[in-house]
């Protein structure tokens, strides 16, 4: 049985170069394929272990100060001023799970009203997608919780207080893309602006 340094050894260079390009960027999936592909080690590793392999390798990368580093995360007075920016009316401020090649992230979006894509009376603007980090977190024990979806739900409350409009995150325990949104939970379809709706409450004057 090989181990993990003899598994790198095993890789032809121009292999090596690839897979660490592959971490460097997040794409794990693409690294364990290549991996377990043509001018990997033989035998070629399981799953479960190309998995192992590469979070010790990524770990060495950033030991070795390869991995570039992760954006600061917006800060909420940024993302207010972004909504004060939008002239449609704001509606709702919601956070939903999305997904890449990197792994799940959530996306901080504002609910507005105009026809959308999804929606014939509403549309989304985006104001930040927050990550913390890749799918590897998932190999190496590191979530749940998910710390994108405690800044989403610090963020969004912040700002949908700011508007006076309500805040809503479906699931911010476990990342799923199939999930209702806002809109699917107003009773009959009701879309209105919150300052026309019996009650009300006005967005905050700029």
């Amino acid at each position: 049985m090989l181990t993990p340094d003899g598994w790198w050894d095993a890789v032809e260079p121009r292999l090596l170069t690839q897979i660490d390009e592959a971490l460097c960027t997040d794409r794990l999936i693409q690294a364990i394929l290549l991996l377990r592909g043509e001018g990997g080690p033989q035998p070629r590793p399981g799953l479960y272990e190309a998995q192992g392999l590469l979070v010790e390798r990524r770990a060495e990368l950033d030991r070795q100060g390869l991995l570039p580093p992760e954006p600061p995360p917006p800060t909420t007075t940024q993302l207010i001023a972004k909504v004060d920016a939008i002239a449609a009316p704001i509606l709702a401020v919601e956070a939903c799970w999305d997904g890449d090649s990197r792994g799940w992230c959530v996306d901080l979006v504002a609910i507005v009203s105009r026809p959308g894509r999804d929606h014939d009376h509403v549309d989304e603007v985006r104001l930040a997608t927050l990550r913390e980090g890749s799918d590897i977190r998932l190999f190496n024990g590191q979530v749940p919780p998910w710390p994108e979806a405690q800044q989403a739900i610090e963020h969004g409350q912040a700002i949908a207080r700011h508007c006076g409009v309500p805040f809503h995150f479906a699931s911010p325990e476990t990342p799923d893309v199939d999930l209702p949104r806002w809109w699917d939970t107003r009773p009959a379809g009701r879309t209105e602006h919150p300052a026309q709706q019996p009650g009300g409450t006005r967005r905050s004057s700029r």
